[in-house]
């Protein structure tokens, strides 16, 4: 039996080397030499007929149990390979890779920072619905979902999404308002629609994500993210999402809004009715009119230009002008006399300091909704049920779908309308304002408002 060396013997060596035999043919021996610096381990195998060995460490680091099954272990590893060169270099490329997938797994981002860098993504494009996006984000996952936040985007898994817009779906109404003016959070929800937007947010933001990876200008070291797939893109769309969005308010309910409006205070007064004589824009493109955006164009008489930055990926911010007719000057003269006053940086303002914010502009029809369905004259209605009111009266009043388009700022499609077709469509846009106005002058029982302003137009 071969010999076994003691603790107390090698600990005793003072000069030398003694060895002792592993277990196994061809296992190798163990040597332990003393040096100044202590006794030191090597493993001493015969490889191709030449006896090599693999300094392993000081004798002090382990026990000699420990070094005996650390020695058989290592010898193993060792005689897959011709030499022990052979060995250290494919444990030299065994440890890169292995480092290279630690520093892959330490750059992937968590599921806060994809969506974070998607929506300041957005941000960066102009794209108008960035601060919403981040919003909503923030409400429905960051906040309620911390650990989930914190997981690897990678890790992220379609039950999870599902978890997401299940509590979207089931949480109460969110308040809105600050202090004593807190505005009690209503029932009339448009839940399933919020939850399909979300659910559209997170698949956006996951494309995002897989992109970036892949992107050839993004920085080697920037967050990764590692994803193989987009765990929103399984998860359904929310079944009758958009089924509010189907219908419009009748010529009475449109007036019992359009007298309503009359008894507002005097500037949510004139913002609501620019709102509903301007044909209902987009109100977060008339809450960025400034003042150098009212002119006159030396052609078509004074004229509003409103920054559509709504459309498709690396689609540029588009002009879209409207005139000032006569009955949109006298309806925005409480709103234009700011700017001769040197006040606010544009006309849609409350208080005369600064532009009124897209969130404020909607509460007032979204309050005009409650109020008006509370009396039995409406139903509840919001900023987005009149767009798609006036829409379908224009229609009625024989505004066809092509002068629509070009009125209310709709995406254009197809090569022509696309890239080549840059008329601004002014005369025409002027005689549809001019023929809505008449119309809602006649539901608010001003006819002879309505008669003046044909006799006019005509002449």
């Amino acid at each position: 039996m071969a010999q076994k060396l003691v603790h107390s013997k090698i600990t005793a060596l003072k000069k030398g080397t003694l060895s002792e035999a592993l277990e196994g043919k061809g296992a190798g021996s163990l040597i332990f030499e003393r040096r100044a610096t202590g006794v030191l381990v090597y493993l001493s195998l015969r490889r191709e007929g030449k006896q090599e060995r693999l300094k392993l460490g000081n004798y002090s680091e382990k026990t000699l149990v420990e070094w005996r099954a650390y020695a058989a272990a290592k010898s193993l590893e060792i005689r897959a390979f011709p030499s022990i060169d052979a060995y250290l270099v494919a444990e030299d490329e065994r440890q890169r890779l292995t480092q290279r997938a630690a520093d892959v797994e330490a750059r992937q981002g968590t599921l806060a920072q994809m969506l974070s860098a998607y929506v300041d993504d957005m941000e960066r494009r102009g794209k108008s619905s960035a601060k919403a996006v981040r919003g909503a984000l923030k409400l429905d996952v960051l906040d309620p979902f911390p650990e989930l936040s914190q997981c690897k985007a990678k890790e992220v898994e379609p039950s999870d999404i599902a978890n997401i817009l299940r509590r979207c779906l089931t949480r109460a109404v969110a308040s809105k308002g600050r202090g004593v003016r807190l505005t009690k959070a209503s029932a009339t929800n448009g839940k399933k629609r919020q939850a399909d937007k979300l659910r559209s947010y997170l698949q956006a933001a996951f494309s995002f994500g897989l992109a970036s990876d892949l992107n050839p200008l993004r920085a080697g070291d920037a967050v990764q993210y590692g994803l193989k797939s987009n765990p929103a893109r399984d998860v359904p769309t929310i079944e009758g999402a958009n089924q509010a969005n189907t219908w419009a308010l009748t010529k009475e309910e449109l007036k019992a809004v359009v007298l309503a409006v009359e008894d507002l205070p005097e500037r949510r007064r004139a913002i609501a009715k620019a709102m509903l004589y301007l044909a209902g824009q987009r109100v977060e493109m008339l809450c960025r009119v400034a003042w150098a955006d009212i002119y006159d164009d030396g052609e078509h008489g004074e004229v509003m230009r409103l920054i559509d930055l709504k459309g498709g990926k690396g689609s540029p911010p588009r002009e879209h002008l409207l005139p000032i007719t006569q009955r949109l000057r006298e309806i925005l003269s409480p709103l234009l006399a700011l700017r001769d006053a040197g006040k606010a940086p544009g006309p849609f303002s409350l208080r005369g300091k600064v532009s009124i914010t897209p969130g404020t502009a909607l509460d007032i029809f979204s309050a005009l909704g409650d109020q008006l369905s509370t009396k039995g004259e409406t139903r509840r209605f919001t900023w987005r049920t009149l767009r798609a009111t006036i829409e379908t009266h224009l229609a009625a009043l024989g505004v066809n779908q092509e002068r629509r388009a070009w009125l209310l700022s709709h995406g254009r499609s197809g090569v022509q309308a696309k890239h080549y077709d840059r008329w601004n469509y002014l005369p025409e846009k002027r005689g549809d304002l001019d023929k809505w106005a008449r119309y809602l002058d006649e539901l608010a029982g001003n006819p002879q408002r309505a008669e003046v302003l044909a006799f006019t137009n005509r002449r």
